[in-house]
């Protein structure tokens, strides 16, 4: 609910009432308040997660989500940095943090997120959506936030 279902009924409720102009969000300017918006519904729903004693992990991730949105936020007037890179390599730093606290997971595993990675790189400069230097940025910023909390 909170890091879905609320972050798209108020980008739907930022489009209806002109406040942006696309709901794929394609223009930087439109990304500044869906982002802002969703940071907010995903920091308030890590804040209810950490009170309902969720597992660290799920709410470290609910966290990254926010920290990445509002870090794309911030680099909006210089380029537009990819969320979708960021959500997939976060997801690859989740999959390390657990083998390294837990020894789950494999090798095979991680290379099937990693070949996850590629496929959505290419989705994205084929669509034309991004740069690889966007999505370069997003791959970075959406590992580590998540890597270095799970690292604590």
């Amino acid at each position: 609910m909170g890091t879905y279902l609320a972050p798209l009924i108020g980008t739907l409720l930022l489009r209806r009432t002109g406040v942006i102009s696309s709901i794929h969000l394609i223009d930087p300017k439109d990304r500044i308040y869906p982002y802002i918006t969703s940071a907010a519904c995903m920091l308030a729903t890590a804040n209810y997660l950490s009170r309902g004693g969720a597992p660290i992990e799920i709410i470290f991730s609910v966290l990254a989500a926010a920290i990445v949105l509002l870090y794309s936020t911030i680099v909006l007037p210089f380029f537009k940095s990819s969320a979708h890179m960021a959500g997939i390599t976060g997801f690859v730093a989740l999959y390390i943090g657990m083998h390294e606290r837990y020894g789950s997971g494999n090798l095979q595993g991680l290379l099937y997120l990693i070949a996850l990675c590629g496929a959505v790189a290419w989705a994205r400069t084929s669509l034309k959506r991004h740069t690889p230097r966007e999505l370069l940025s997003g791959s970075i910023i959406g590992f580590s936030v998540l890597f270095i909390l799970l690292s604590k």
